[in-house]
């Protein structure tokens, strides 16, 4: 079988953006449709089951806080997974393309109940995505609880 080039490869996928499970056998191929599925799966994370895909969005996420963040967050009772110190295989943020605010709210449940420790991760992980996200095209702040003020890093860029 001859081989396909990567741009093709990624044409493909592409068009088959909306079929993740297609997109996610992909991934088990080989390297390079792997590393040409990769940013498209993470191009809308949210976009998958919720049920299935949030404690791995919780730790992705999480994995990047710095271990000055974590350790603030550890302190304030909210739970964060156990890291091995291995590096990510990918930059999956910086594939990201839209925030869905109600998938960040079901997920930063995951480290606490309680709401002002749930707003505190809220936060991390916007200032984490203004700083990640280098082309964010969609974000709905509709239902966003708090003042965007309160985020770190969060500005309006001009156009």
């Amino acid at each position: 079988m001859s081989k396909l080039n990567k741009d093709i490869l990624f044409l493909i996928f592409d068009e088959l953006q909306d079929d993740s499970k297609f997109l996610f056998s992909c991934l088990m191929v080989n390297r390079i449709w792997c590393e040409t599925g990769v940013p498209i799966l993470w191009k809308n994370p949210w976009c998958y089951d919720i049920n299935y895909n949030k404690d791995y969005l919780y730790n992705i996420i999480t994995s990047y806080l710095s271990d000055d963040i974590k350790e603030f967050l550890t302190s304030q009772s909210i739970r964060l997974p156990a890291f091995s110190h291995h590096s990510l295989l990918f930059d999956y943020l910086s594939f990201c393309r839209s925030i869905n605010v109600n998938t960040i709210n079901i997920i930063t449940s995951i480290g606490s109940t309680s709401s002002y420790n749930q707003f505190l991760l809220q936060q991390e992980f916007y200032g984490l995505f203004m700083k990640k996200f280098p082309e964010l095209k969609y974000l709905d702040m509709k239902s966003i609880k708090h003042q965007i003020f309160y985020f770190p890093e969060a500005r309006f860029r001009p156009k």
